[in-house]
């Protein structure tokens, strides 16, 4: 199974989104190693730790999308809903006993952070920083 590390390339080069993103990813390599080791007790508490993470995340972006009035939130959120279902897919099979669905689960996301954070977030979070600079040279 492939480590899930965060490093400078998933940077969205938005501090708040970057932190959050880190905090991701550091979960997700804690539940990868508490699969490798076959410690289902603590493969339960981290995937319920590792979703919790990943959704306030979704919902922080979305909200940062509709207070900018971002053209592409409905294509964005859809990815996002696309993940929190295959998410609560594997979560069920790992809550029934199958440590297996949890390796599963860990190599999709893992792919699916990598391409979400490189094209899907860098696109919208340079939309954020250029509204946040139209306010801040509006408001001048």
């Amino acid at each position: 199974m492939q480590s899930i590390r965060w490093n400078k390339k998933h940077e969205v080069f938005l501090p708040e989104l970057d932190a959050e993103h880190r905090d991701i990813f550091r979960v997700a390599e804690e539940l990868r190693a508490a699969v490798a080791g076959g410690q289902l007790e603590h493969i339960r508490s981290l995937l319920d730790n590792l979703e919790a993470e990943i959704e306030g995340h979704l919902r922080h972006e979305e909200r940062l999308m509709r207070e900018t009035q971002y053209p592409s939130l409905e294509w964005h959120k859809q990815q996002h809903n696309a993940a929190r279902k295959r998410l609560r897919g594997y979560s069920k099979q790992v809550a029934a006993g199958d440590a297996q669905a949890a390796e599963a689960m860990l190599e999709t996301l893992g792919g699916w952070l990598r391409d979400h954070t490189a094209t899907a977030d860098r696109m919208m979070t340079a939309f954020v920083r250029n509204r946040r600079l139209q306010k801040s040279a509006s408001a001048s």
